[in-house]
């Protein structure tokens, strides 16, 4: 998220990109090992212990995982506004294109993917995820790229099995403005699906983004996101103000 921090921070905004539990740059093994067991909801009390720290609510920009993070936590109250680039899939909502179905039963053919932490291969990240980027850029961040839980995988793509119901949005509970944009070229989360969880929100713009991938804030039109993102929040803003 760092093209964004440093966008909004010199518009003036203050700008926190907190990270989730056992996602430092060069993990320990220790932490490697707690990881494997780390859950959403994990993440959602990380994110909701910075918030609460802050002296008013925050707008929250949350991508693909971190789109789940920000609606629990304005479920909660505690968003003025949220952003979700790519948002993961909700529980209840299913594929609608043959590449997600395909995604999914890559992940299952790899045996007990809940039981250890995850890395997903360059390819599959190169169609999935970073598809709009130039080929170096796609190696650069593929590089940065660190484990994740298995469990988390789990519960983001298997979520009909979750007894936890981890993914599952209550989305009466969400009062603030949210707006989602969807990248027209992510196979991940494709408009299609986006579009099903939009119509669930009771306040939400939707935005297809054309030509924009999964990653869209680290492709080359990357500005345009932030802009968009700026324009629509000093609108929503102000549209909550004069209620």
């Amino acid at each position: 998220m760092e093209n964004l921090a440093q966008y909004f921070s010199a518009e003036g905004y203050t700008v926190e990109s907190p990270a989730y539990r056992y996602h430092d740059p060069t993990p320990v093994e220790t932490e490697a090992e707690h990881l494997i067991q780390t859950s959403i909801a994990d993440y959602v009390d990380d994110i909701a212990t910075v918030v609460s720290k802050s002296n008013e609510r925050p707008i929250l920009i949350g991508h693909s995982l971190g789109g789940i993070v920000a609606q629990h936590l304005a479920s909660r109250g505690l968003a003025r506004a949220i952003i979700l680039l790519n948002g993961s899939v909700n529980a209840g909502t299913l594929p609608t294109t043959d590449e997600e179905r395909t995604l999914v039963k890559a992940l299952i053919s790899s045996g007990p993917f809940w039981e250890r932490t995850l890395l997903p291969d360059f390819a599959t990240m190169a169609k999935y995820g970073l598809n709009k980027l130039p080929v170096a850029d796609q190696h650069r961040v593929f590089d940065q790229l660190g484990p994740e839980s298995g469990r988390v995988m789990f519960e983001l793509f298997l979520w009909m099995f979750d007894s936890h119901h981890t993914t599952r949005i209550d989305y009466s509970a969400i009062t603030c403005p949210v707006l989602m944009v969807s990248g027209s070229e992510d196979l991940a989360i494709p408009p299609s699906t986006a579009r099903l969880m939009a119509q669930k929100h009771r306040h939400a713009e939707f935005h297809i983004a054309e030509g924009f991938g999964h990653y869209m804030q680290l492709e080359p039109r990357w500005r345009e996101i932030a802009t968009l993102i700026s324009n629509w929040m000093q609108q929503a803003i102000t549209k909550k103000k004069g209620r």
